[in-house]
């Protein structure tokens, strides 16, 4: 793997710059749609159905997962920070 030339770069960020108007005019009609439709996105939650909350479910249970392994490790302890006693805080 090697990085991205110089010329790559270039043409991107030509493309994009030549492009902005219409990528700020897809934004900002996106963003209107949204804020004229609060109920539809609402309903749209309200309808899920129980498969895909049950996926919600587990990777939202895989992410704490992961958090809480992170956690362990970081202060290489299971439970609570590494401290001093109380009395030596006065």
């Amino acid at each position: 793997m090697s990085p991205p030339s110089v010329e790559t770069f270039q043409t991107y960020f030509q493309n994009l710059w030549k492009n902005r108007n219409s990528l700020l005019q897809s934004v900002s009609q996106t963003a209107a749609q949204t804020a004229q439709q609060p109920a539809s996105i609402l309903s749209q939650i309200q309808n899920l159905g129980r498969p895909k909350l049950f996926a919600a479910g587990v990777v939202a249970a895989e992410c704490l997962g992961f958090f809480t392994v992170g956690e362990m490790i970081g202060r290489f302890k299971i439970i609570g920070y590494h401290g001093e006693n109380a009395a030596s805080h006065h």
